[in-house]
């Protein structure tokens, strides 16, 4: 047997993992005591080298040693750390992933909150640690080249919207009504990230504006929490019916083609704005393909109150391919010092 060669057991499967994610955080330049501005721009580190148990999991930030990546390059103003932790009992990198993720972007969020600057999650891996492992060992390793939790979901779209090629300038400006312009700025805003929840809350905003502005009202009676409907007042007989926000943006969706099984999807992932849904829930998987639906709905209706015709660009799908960017590589490498010191 090889030296590190892993024998099959019944716990061959169950697996530890050293779990590192990628963490850019924001440097900063102190201040005169006095006021005033610095004499030179001097960039220090916000984020220290720190341990702590959350449950069954310790997790450490620890000072990268890596090349500056890629995705930031040599910027004086960006720090990169790695936020590390283990995940036991595991088969393969990307189900260590999947365990430490709820751990992980809570307390990218929490940071980010308290330090009042976003922590951007770059890469991650996953190798196998499982005990006993010394250097210079191969493990399998997951790589993962951008960020593969769910709040972080993203695409790059193939075939769903097909803008003008060259720009032109446009043939009326500016725009006097302001609900129009408000429906345009919040339609640019999701053409300009590619995270999924962003580009859902920017358009659901604009298809809100959309559907105010139109006669659409969808009406029903009155309905007690137990389920029976009341028509009428038992007193005075007149109708109980009233606006229903719901109705109403569903009837909306399904005056532009949108079936009504679909509509009805749209409007339950908008409870995700309210915290209904969670961002790593099972049911966000339908949320790239209704998203395409939704932001075909908003283009279609801003085109309405621009006088464009359907035809004229861009040309938005309801359906299309699109791709996700956080490519993932498996394979093995060597053990280091890093992937064995506690944390």
């Amino acid at each position: 047997m090889a030296d590190g060669e892993l024998t099959d057991s019944p716990l061959q499967d169950q697996r530890t993992w050293r779990v590192g994610v990628g963490l850019f955080v924001p440097k900063f330049v102190p201040m005169p005591a006095g006021g005033g501005l610095p004499q030179q721009l001097d960039f220090q580190s916000r984020m220290p080298a720190q341990a702590r148990v959350y449950g069954d999991l310790t997790v450490a930030i620890r000072k990268s040693t890596r090349p500056p990546s890629p995705v930031v390059g040599p910027r004086l103003d960006v720090e990169e750390v790695l936020l590390v932790t283990e995940v036991p009992d595991v088969s393969d990198p990307m189900s260590a992933v999947v365990a430490c993720a709820q751990v992980v972007t809570s307390i990218v969020d929490q940071m980010s909150f308290e330090m009042g600057a976003p922590l951007a999650i770059g890469h991650a891996e996953a190798i196998d640690v499982t005990p006993p492992v010394t250097i210079g060992e191969h493990r399998t390793l997951g790589l993962y080249a951008s960020s593969p939790f769910d709040q972080n979901a993203r695409t790059v779209e193939m075939q769903a919207i097909q803008g003008r090629i060259l720009g032109r300038l446009p043939d009326h400006n500016p725009i006097s009504d302001s609900k129009t312009t408000a429906v345009l700025r919040w339609f640019v805003k999701a053409l300009g990230t590619q995270f999924l929840h962003d580009q859902f809350i920017f358009l659901w905003i604009g298809l809100e504006i959309l559907c105010d502005a139109s006669d659409v009202r969808g009406l029903e009676p009155y309905r007690c929490d137990c389920g029976h409907e009341f028509g009428a007042c038992p007193d005075c007989e007149k109708p109980t019916t009233k606006i229903v926000r719901g109705a109403t943006i569903r009837m909306f969706i399904c005056g532009f083609g949108v079936a009504p099984e679909d509509a009805a999807a749209l409007w339950r992932m908008r409870q995700m704005m309210h915290g209904a849904v969670r961002f790593d829930s099972e049911k966000l998987e339908r949320l790239p393909s209704l998203l395409q639906v939704l932001r075909a709905v908003v283009a279609a209706g801003l085109k309405q109150r621009l006088g464009k015709d359907t035809g004229d660009p861009p040309l938005v799908a309801p359906s299309g391919l699109s791709i996700h960017p956080a490519l993932g590589l498996g394979g093995t490498r060597e053990i280091t010092s890093s992937d064995i010191d506690p944390l």
